[in-house]
């Protein structure tokens, strides 16, 4: 089997997986952070109309860990897909979290990004195996520049991301355009270990590259 329908229902089947092996999980949300906007992708039960915990917290950088959030434990693990921006997953449970919460959400955190970036890559359609194989690879990118702005400024995956993100759309170029090229300018080559080549940035995104890593080194 070649081909294989994706869609939000990819998404809410893994987030009911989710709160049915966490014990006394009230609820959960996935929001994503775009344009300086925090939007919620999908929430259920007790994370209906909580995206702001997010911002509160500062879960965009950083794994959160609240013990009573109006009553509820609070939980919240940052990911990240696509060219939208951020996505953090945050559950809500009749207890403060513990550390087996902790590891069932991190277990399944990747997953629930794979989906999200799966959805909004081929938006609804079939896709071939061939656009799920260009999809990893851009991911892939993605998380290697990200790991490069990480070290080379000491911060947060979150906002390692956001500074991708938010120089991506100041200059008008694609997030996987402009990673491939800020690995280019640092590494020197893209994996050439993939079936389908990894395609080439344009210019304007290596412009921006050497832009971007230029405004990153000290002093």
């Amino acid at each position: 089997m070649d081909q294989v329908r994706f869609g939000p229902q990819l998404i809410t089947r893994l987030l009911d997986y989710l709160c049915a092996e966490l014990h006394g999980c009230l609820g959960a949300g996935l929001t994503v952070w775009s344009d300086d906007t925090l939007t919620p992708l999908i929430q259920r039960g007790a994370a209906e109309g909580r995206e702001e915990d997010v911002a509160k917290y500062g879960a965009l950088e950083e794994q959160v860990c609240v013990d009573d959030l109006d009553g509820m434990g609070f939980l919240a693990v940052p990911g990240s897909w696509g060219n939208e921006g951020p996505l953090v997953l945050t559950l809500y449970l009749d207890h403060p979290p513990s550390s087996h919460d902790l590891r069932v959400v991190e277990e399944i955190e990747p997953m629930l990004s794979m989906a999200a970036a799966v959805v909004e890559f081929c938006a609804g359609e079939v896709m071939r195996a061939d656009q799920m194989v260009t999809m990893m690879q851009h991911r892939r990118v993605i998380e290697q520049a990200k790991g490069l702005v990480m070290g080379q400024q000491r911060i947060p995956a979150g906002a390692a991301f956001q500074t991708l993100v938010r120089a991506s759309q100041h200059a008008n170029v694609k997030l996987r355009d402009l990673c491939s090229a800020l690995v280019l300018q640092v590494c020197g080559t893209l994996d050439e270990t993939d079936v389908v080549p990894v395609t080439a940035p344009g210019d304007d995104a290596v412009r921006v590259a050497r832009q971007v890593w230029a405004a990153l080194q000290p002093g």
